[in-house]
């Protein structure tokens, strides 16, 4: 794997990364995470857990993981990785995974579930391990990327009947534990730049799925 360290670009193997979880007493993994402010700002807010941050361009990641460098933040890691480039011996290292506002391939595998992509994600989790998901797409707001995606309109019920269903059914091991509105001025809350963007745009519906992995 390749992590970027501030304007670097370093190997990372699953072996190091490993060792650097077991440092810490939780490991969270935020999955395309974009230019890695919110990993940034929640390991400076908190030094206790081990955040990593996966993106596949890597040129985004660079701003706030020089922030990181120049914060001497031990707690970050930036990895140059799509979810379907992770290694598969990259298993049950997260007590969390999230993925918050998807974006590309990322959010068509999320709404569009395959098998693939959901065996990877579960893959990453402890037992007991939570995954929150937060999508907010508008085929309206974002025509061309939602034709590109061939998206379905975002509702609860699409929700619950396929998207839940295909993590729990395809999984075996998740299940939901909450499925709810998200409030549209919280999003500034959540330290991305996306979110922020969204936040202060036009009105749309955010969705916030918390599932838990079990034996």
């Amino acid at each position: 794997m390749k992590s970027v360290k501030g304007n670097k670009t370093v190997d990372i193997s699953v072996e190091n990364l490993r060792g650097m979880a077991a440092k810490y007493a939780f490991v969270h993994i935020d999955l395309g995470t974009g230019d890695g402010r919110f990993v940034y700002e929640s390991a400076l807010r908190d030094p206790n857990t081990l955040y990593i941050g996966a993106d596949p361009v890597e040129k985004q990641l660079r701003e706030y993981s020089v922030k990181s460098v120049r914060k001497k933040l031990e707690n970050t890691v930036f990895l140059a990785s799509s979810l379907e480039n992770l290694p598969i011996t990259m298993t049950e290292i997260a007590d969390k995974v999230s993925v918050i506002l998807p974006w590309g391939s990322l959010l068509g595998q999320i709404v569009n579930p395959s098998k693939e992509a959901i065996n990877k994600i579960t893959a990453l989790l402890k037992v007991s391990g939570e995954l929150e998901l937060i999508l907010g797409y508008s085929p309206d707001l974002e025509p061309s990327e939602s034709d590109r995606l061939e998206l379905p309109e975002l509702t609860q019920e699409y929700i619950e009947n396929v998207v839940v269903r295909a993590f729990e059914t395809l999984s075996g091991t998740l299940k939901l534990e909450k499925c709810e509105l998200f409030p549209k001025e919280k999003l500034t809350d959540i330290g991305s730049n996306w979110a922020k963007k969204l936040a202060f745009g036009r009105p749309r519906q955010i969705y916030r799925l918390r599932l838990k992995k079990s034996l």
